[in-house]
């Protein structure tokens, strides 16, 4: 109960746990996360969102076509295929988070471990999604369970600003997220 009393507020010195010890653990194996309550319907709300956004092809469709702007407006600078997949890059590096996350969760509620690089793929493909909704020209739309997805994101941001962060064993991590050392 000492770590709910100490994020509650209500501990003094020397109520947190052994004083004046502390231990030492190794940095490849062990990262500081943050702990992030979430439910069973925003992470099947986050997942139906990787879905329709890679079901949803845009740029994909018209690489020879965004090739031919690029060329004619900024000489060649820019490769179509480059930014095409810089932007599936948003869409993979959140799939083994929710993959890990799902397994993790076995009822309705759960808690799971964001790093803030986590926190900023989440943000970065939700703002992709954004993005495509408002462009009349790209056939993608928000699925119907969007706020639940942006619920969850709120969640992570708000956890991932806070103080109070964990240590754990980076085996229960998604795969690539790391653990924040010392930050």
């Amino acid at each position: 109960m000492g770590i709910l009393d100490l994020m509650l507020g209500r501990t003094g010195t020397g109520e947190q746990g052994v004083e004046a010890k502390s231990y030492t653990l190794p940095k490849d194996t062990h990262g500081f996360v943050y702990p992030v309550a979430v439910r069973r319907a925003e992470l099947e709300a986050f997942d139906r969102l990787v879905e329709a956004e890679a079901d949803a092809p845009y740029l994909e469709d018209r690489t020879d076509e965004l090739q031919d702007v690029f060329d004619e407006v900024l000489d060649g600078e820019l490769d179509a295929t480059e930014l095409v997949e810089r932007k599936r890059e948003i869409r993979r590096a959140v799939e083994p988070v929710l993959e890990r996350w799902n397994d993790q969760i076995e009822g309705d509620v759960g808690v799971v471990y964001a790093t803030s690089a986590i926190d900023d793929d989440l943000r970065a493909f939700v703002k992709l999604c954004k993005q495509r909704d408002e462009d009349d020209d790209d056939p993608f739309d928000l699925p119907e369970g969007f706020p639940d997805a942006a619920a969850l994101l709120k969640r992570v941001d708000d956890a991932t600003d806070a103080q109070y962060r964990a240590v754990v064993h980076t085996d229960l991590l998604p795969e690539g997220s790391g653990g924040e050392s010392g930050k």
